[in-house]
């Protein structure tokens, strides 16, 4: 861990900036709660190899640490992104066919596709509980009015702002619209996040 109370003013400054840029990061390319401490003490570091190459004829040190910071942060998302990327284009273990009509779950150490994409972050469940939820929603959506299920499609495809601003209405309006649809939702077993109802 790092003591700030060891630090100048402008490593204080490069140390608040690095905290904000990991908080905005956490949840976000495979980085956890976990990995907070880590990360900022990897990118403070990474500070300091740099701080020598100020140059005050270009410009104020704190433009200098948040430009760092700002490149630091951007390297370390290309490259988580360049993983989640090789994670999922690796090849999976194929089945034998003498083990194509059994369980999925095998002992050798093959893992299912399910596992490497959840792992990589790009599913949140099995692929047959996603084919099962994409059924119901489908159902549910079915069961709209014309009226809201337009709303629906164009907001999942253009965004709130976007519908809102070629109806010409406002975005609360239209996520009046969009709450309407919550009854019916509900009749298909979905419940709001957090169980609010």
């Amino acid at each position: 861990m790092i003591r700030e109370n060891g630090l100048t003013e402008i490593d204080q400054y490069a140390m608040n900036a690095i905290r904000c840029r990991v908080r905005s990061l956490i949840g976000r390319y495979g980085i956890l709660p976990d990995d907070r401490e880590d990360l900022t003490q990897q990118l403070f570091l990474e500070y300091l190899e740099r701080a020598g190459g100020f140059d005050p004829a270009r410009g104020r040190y704190k433009t200098f640490v948040n430009c760092v910071v700002r490149n630091q942060v951007v390297s370390l998302i290309r490259t988580r992104k360049r993983q989640l990327q090789e994670a999922t284009l690796c090849a999976l273990p194929s089945i034998p066919p003498e083990d194509a009509g059994e369980e999925s779950s095998s002992t050798d150490g093959d893992i299912s596709d399910d596992v490497c994409r959840i792992a990589a972050g790009l599913a949140s469940r099995p692929a047959a509980d996603l084919l099962h939820l994409r059924i119901d929603v489908d159902r549910a959506f079915g069961a709209l009015s014309p009226d809201l299920r337009e709303i629906g499609c164009r907001v999942v495809e253009e965004g709130v702002r976007n519908v809102s601003e070629d109806l010409g209405r406002s975005p609360g309006r239209v996520y009046q619209l969009l709450w309407k649809m919550r009854p019916v939702f509900m009749q298909f077993g979905f419940t709001p996040a957090g169980g609010v109802q």
